[in-house]
Parts: structure tokens; C-alpha cells; sequence
């Protein structure tokens, strides 16, 4: 029975991160968002994730992976020490998703680190917290508390005491962005 307990909590975690696009970035619309996230995982592409232990906790409904934890997804990959999903076994969905411990989170020349990301399905947000930093190529936002609203691909940066907000732009590298794309937002060639 607790083989059966393990498995059906693994592939609970698995099916979230491959159906829910909470935790993925916003997809494709009529604006012509380009979907991509640092954030971003998709439904079609497998995920591998390994760590040095894993524990499954059905009183407290959480999975734990701690030790060099390492999520593959695509071009994606995300690194922390420790990563935890909440599941709420009367919606049978993932509530919640806590990244720790040297978070750094890559897709293609986007980059987000901090010491703890929080994934919240209902509020469909990550939060970054401890000396967060956001990156796409040089351009780059640190704040005291940054936080990724997934459905609407925004992002707001905080500064509290005498942390404040920071942002550095490459104006040509923004350019080169826009150039990339045609009339309707999409990314030329795709």
C-alpha cells in the first residue's frame, strides 16, 4: 500500500507540472504574446526531476524533494536545494509549489534567482523572495520581493527598508527584441 501511496503522489506531482498551466507561463493569446517564461512548462515535453531524497507526506498532503534538486523540462531547468509541493487532496489539484535554497530558474536567455520562489496555483503568481533577481540577456530587475503574475506574462518588483528596486536596461538589446518579431507580436521563423 505504500508503494501504491508513493506512485499515485509522484505521478499527482508530475500531472500538475504537465496539465496545469498555472504553473507555466501564459500561453499564446490574440495579443500575440511570444509564451515565453522562465516559469514555463508545457504539457507535451516530459519532466525529470532528481534530488538527493524524496518524501511523501500524506497527513500533511506534501511531497519534498531536498538535496540538489534539479527540474528539467525542455530548455527549461530549475535548481534549488529543496522543493515542495501542497496538494489539496479535496480539489485533488497542487495548491502550492515552494522552491529553496539557491533558486535559479533558466529558459533560453531568461533567468530567475532568489533564495525562496513560491508557486500559488489560485492566486496564479510566483514570488521570489531573498536578494530576487529577474534577467532576460543583460537586461535585469532586483527588488526585495519580486512577483510574477503568470496569466498576465507582468512582473512587479518591490523594494522594503533599504532594499530598493534596481533596474538596468540595454536599450539596443530591447530593439533587437522587437525587430525579432512581425506585425502580429510573434517571433519570426515559428
Amino acid at each position: 500500500m505504500k508503494y501504491l501511496s508513493l506512485g499515485f503522489w509522484f505521478i499527482i506531482l508530475l500531472a500538475w507540472f504537465v496539465v496545469d498551466p498555472a504553473y507555466g507561463a501564459a500561453k499564446d493569446d490574440a495579443k500575440g504574446k511570444n509564451g515565453e517564461s522562465v516559469f514555463e512548462f508545457n504539457k507535451k515535453d516530459p519532466i525529470y526531476i532528481t534530488s538527493d531524497w524524496m518524501e511523501v507526506d500524506q497527513k500533511k498532503n506534501t511531497i519534498t524533494y531536498k538535496g540538489r534538486v534539479v527540474t528539467i523540462q525542455s530548455d527549461m531547468t530549475m535548481r534549488s536545494e529543496t522543493l515542495t509541493a501542497v496538494y489539496d487532496p479535496e480539489m485533488k489539484q497542487i495548491r502550492q509549489i515552494v522552491a529553496e535554497g539557491k533558486v535559479n530558474a533558466t529558459q533560453g536567455t531568461r533567468m530567475a534567482t532568489g533564495d525562496k520562489a513560491v508557486f500559488d496555483d489560485q492566486a496564479k503568481t510566483v514570488t521570489l523572495t531573498g536578494n530576487p533577481v529577474m534577467r532576460q540577456g543583460n537586461n535585469q530587475v532586483t527588488g526585495s520581493r519580486i512577483i510574477y503574475y503568470i496569466d498576465q506574462d507582468r512582473a512587479v518588483a518591490e523594494g522594503k527598508d533599504q532594499v530598493r528596486v534596481q533596474v538596468t536596461i540595454f536599450p539596443d538589446e530591447l530593439q533587437k527584441k522587437d525587430e525579432n518579431k512581425d506585425e502580429t507580436g510573434s517571433s519570426k521563423g515559428k
